[in-house]
């Protein structure tokens, strides 16, 4: 397919076609999972030829991983904006729980989870994939920051991998998994900072920087 400037009429009308394809494909795939979704589904539904859709993305498994980059690309960006990150240690890993709950409780990613997990019987890159955009991209801007931390003397982190997985794992803990698995309704928002508050303080108390008397 031709490529054209970023400022170019084309270039603007490609990606409005493409965004297109991928709300059409995301609103099937979290109706039909992924295995009953088909490429002549999504051409229908998006209003354009079985040709443009494939000139546009190669094949069913390319256009799923568009749909989930789209996804998980949107809590990046705001992982990325520079004042995310100011603030005391508290401040900045309670809006950091904010957004990683905010993001895993939503309805619809719960329910793309779901179909992630359904689709790695036909697609089984795929949950490497979800794995990589939705945690190891969030670990490594967050294990950057509690490096900072740790050489400004602000907390003690000697392993900051460890570290930040350790609050990404308690963050999501049984609270996303049983919203998940349907097992209990959704948390409410007071639910939630309670929690994000338990974690945080949890964090910082075993990562307390002792000062000589």
């Amino acid at each position: 397919m031709r490529t054209w400037s970023e400022d170019h009429p084309k270039a603007r009308l490609l990606e409005r076609k493409q965004e297109a394809i991928k709300a059409a494909a995301k609103a099937l795939f979290l109706q039909h999972g992924y295995a009953d979704t088909t490429m002549e589904m999504v051409a229908a539904q998006a209003h354009v030829s079985i040709m443009t859709l494939y000139r546009h993305f190669h094949g069913k498994d390319v256009l799923f991983q568009a749909v989930i980059e789209s996804l998980c690309t949107q809590q990046k960006v705001r992982h990325d904006r520079e004042t995310f990150w100011e603030g005391s240690p508290s401040e900045v890993l309670h809006k950091l729980g904010q957004v990683r709950l905010d993001f895993a409780l939503n309805s619809e990613e719960i329910a793309l989870y779901r179909v992630v997990i359904g689709a790695m019987e036909h697609f089984p890159e795929v949950g490497r994939m979800y794995y990589h955009l939705h945690v190891e991209m969030a670990l490594d801007r967050l294990v950057a920051y509690l490096q900072e931390l740790d050489q400004k003397g602000s907390l003690r982190v000697p392993h900051p991998h460890f570290s930040g997985l350790a609050f990404l794992a308690s963050l999501q803990g049984q609270m996303v998994e049983r919203a998940r698995l349907g097992a209990e309704p959704t948390p409410t928002s007071e639910e939630i900072e309670h929690h994000i508050d338990a974690c945080v303080a949890f964090f910082l108390a075993a990562h307390h920087v002792t000062r000589p008397d």
